[in-house]
């Protein structure tokens, strides 16, 4: 949990939030060291707490961009400060951090409720295959909330499921305008291009992703993928490692990183590697259903299209000894 909150932070507000803990406690303790003790003291150390929790929490609004920071925002501050006051005030303090989870509580439901519904539907069209009346809701909620990315977000989603690459397009470009901090526009950018074919400009924009989400598995994974597709087998072998690092999370995709990679291994001529790669690929085999079933679904054209291959391939090999299995891969590679 703490590992994935700091993937999710990044390593320069972790590395913040660790530090700024490290400086206010080295300096309450030794405030306790002062002899004879003061009567400041304790209200130096309370400012050092107060200090911490400002810190962090502007570490963790940061995190967020546009429309999402001010909703965060909102829902901080009061909390945040019932919590200061609470330390300035001990007696206080226990009332105020009821009222400070209160407030939050409060707040989550009134902004996001909402929202939910609206997704909701939407969700709910998409899996019947309506996406024009999925994409109109979305709209709808973007004409209230223009500058909010997660929208534009979902609505590129729906139109990539629909077939409208174009439209699909304009929406993750304006989710990098809004959320440039984020690669999650890029991340959509490289996918509508690798489903397109064209490797190389997908290549340059899950560049971009990884660069912004360094420690995150999606972006490694899609470079990986993207890599192979162009035949730059051992870029493609460095980014599905990175992305097994930062832990491939199902068994589905770790099914196709370990096949990229072992077909990147033999076009290198790393036959350990191959062999290892292969090992790994044959103990997923419930990714083999799960590729099953989300394929049997109609809103899975898109992904049949680009994946459906490597998922018979990977199948073939899953059911074969290693070394028939890499004689196929060797014939494959002509």
């Amino acid at each position: 949990m703490i590992g994935r909150f700091i993937a999710w932070l990044g390593t320069g507000r972790a590395r913040f939030i660790f530090g700024l803990l490290a400086i206010t406690g080295l300096l309450s303790l030794m405030l306790n060291a002062v002899q004879p003790p003061e009567a400041w003291i304790p209200t130096a150390q309370t400012a050092l707490a107060a200090l911490f929790l400002v810190g962090a929490a502007i570490a963790v609004i940061t995190r967020f961009d546009g429309q999402e920071r001010r909703q965060i925002l909102i829902l901080i501050a009061p909390a945040l400060g019932a919590l200061i006051l609470g330390l300035f005030v001990p007696q206080w303090f226990a009332a105020l951090a009821v009222v400070a989870a209160g407030w939050i509580v409060v707040a989550l439901i009134a902004g996001r409720a909402g929202v939910r519904r609206e997704y909701q539907r939407a969700i709910k069209l998409m899996r019947k295959g309506d996406y024009d009346q999925a994409i109109a809701i979305i709209s709808d909620l973007i004409k209230a909330e223009p500058d909010h990315a997660d929208h534009r977000r979902f609505r590129a989603d729906l139109y990539r499921l629909s077939g409208n690459l174009r439209k699909a397009r304009t929406d993750y470009e304006k989710v990098v305008a809004l959320s440039p901090d984020s690669g999650v526009g890029y991340n959509g950018l490289a996918e509508v291009y690798l489903q397109e074919g064209n490797y190389e400009r997908a290549f340059e924009y899950g560049l971009k992703a990884h660069a912004l989400e360094p420690n995150h598995w999606v972006a490694a994974y899609n470079l990986g993928m993207i890599a192979d597709r162009l035949g730059k087998w051992t870029e493609s072998i460095d980014y599905l490692k990175r992305a097994l690092i930062a832990k491939v999370p199902d068994s589905r995709h770790r099914l196709l990183t370990y096949l990229w990679l072992t077909r990147a291994y033999l076009y290198t001529d790393e036959e350990q590697g191959a062999a290892e790669g292969l090992a790994a690929l044959q103990s997923e085999k419930r990714g083999l259903r799960e590729w099953q079933i989300i394929f049997s679904s109609e809103q899975a054209s898109i992904l049949r299209k680009v994946l459906s291959e490597d998922v018979a391939l990977a199948e073939q090999l899953a059911e074969s000894d290693q070394d028939a299995a890499l004689d196929l891969l060797r014939s494959k590679r002509g």
